[in-house]
């Protein structure tokens, strides 16, 4: 969203952890998982994300939201949440020195 008001949006670190054996356990519900996540890049609301390799027991996203709250409320409608597939999420408020 080149110009739009996303981009004044505070920026936010989102960790996730997975459940064990996430690679095999998150076929079912991983295409609804990439379309959310499309659609939140598309609004201007995900700037990055991407899961660790080798395990696949970690993932990170760079959002914008109006606050941790709104972020946290955001996070409740990833299909990998209501597949249960997330055991913990961290987020947190940074700084962009570079980037988007």
């Amino acid at each position: 969203m080149i110009g739009g008001m996303a981009e004044t949006l505070p920026t936010f670190l989102v960790i996730y952890q997975y459940v064990p054996d996430m690679e095999q356990r998150r076929t079912e519900s991983r295409p609804a998982h990439i379309a959310w996540l499309k659609e939140r890049a598309e609004a201007g609301r995900l700037i990055l994300a991407g899961a660790t390799l080798d395990p696949v027991d970690s993932a990170v996203l760079i959002v914008r939201g109006e606050d941790i709250l709104a972020v946290r409320r955001m996070l409740l409608d990833d299909p990998y949440a209501a597949a249960n597939l997330i055991v913990g999420v961290t987020v947190r408020p940074m700084g962009v020195a570079v980037g988007a």
